[in-house]
């Protein structure tokens, strides 16, 4: 499993220097004044991918329609650990699923659901990904879904590690398939004083 980090589009820059100090100077005049201070800050956009996710096939699963089958991962992280005084929320914005062997499209996957636990207690699951397939959609050796609702999953990124649950249904192929899956998050923190 690999994690990698981009920044988010709407800062394809770092921030600069001039500015982190003049928003430094601002906070700290601010409070000593006696004034309200609010701050709002993106993060940068996380992307956990995991390759070579296989699935099992269904030996006569043209004949039975649709079907579903379960998958996970688990994937290890550092706890976030946050500051008091600090509002978070972290998102998936975007899962993307891409075809490796067994497969050359997702034309048969008709639902998609994606959930994010900790490790070892999936009862407190986060629904991540609700996805259902648009009829018309062409054939794509990449699937790509966008969270129309995101939820926050902060809870699930303060543990060690977590697990990625993908439960896949509609006529699922009789042989073996791979698949990458990348889930994209996105985020913000804000302070009020």
């Amino acid at each position: 499993m690999k994690i990698n980090t981009s920044r988010s589009s709407h800062s394809s820059r770092g921030p600069r220097p001039l500015a982190l100090s003049l928003c430094a100077l601002a906070l700290a005049a601010a409070t000593s004044a006696g004034c309200m201070v609010s701050v709002e800050a993106e993060i940068p956009d996380v992307q956990v991918t995991q390759k070579g996710l296989a699935f099992a096939g269904v030996p006569i699963g043209g004949a039975l329609g649709d079907v579903s089958m379960t998958q996970s991962f688990s994937q290890e992280h550092d706890a976030l650990d946050l500051p008091e005084g600090l509002t978070s929320e972290v998102k998936a914005l975007e899962v993307s699923l891409t075809a490796r062997e067994g497969i050359s499209d997702f034309s048969f996957v008709h639902y998609l659901r994606l959930t994010m636990s900790d490790d070892g207690n999936s009862a407190h699951a986060v629904e991540l990904i609700n996805y259902e397939r648009d009829d018309a959609a062409a054939p794509s050796p990449v699937l790509k879904m966008i969270a129309a609702n995101p939820v926050n999953a902060l809870e699930k990124w303060k543990t060690k590690s977590a697990l990625f649950t993908i439960d896949v249904a509609g006529t699922l192929p009789e042989h073996d398939w791979v698949a990458d899956i990348t889930v994209r998050f996105g985020g913000k923190i804000s302070y009020q004083r």
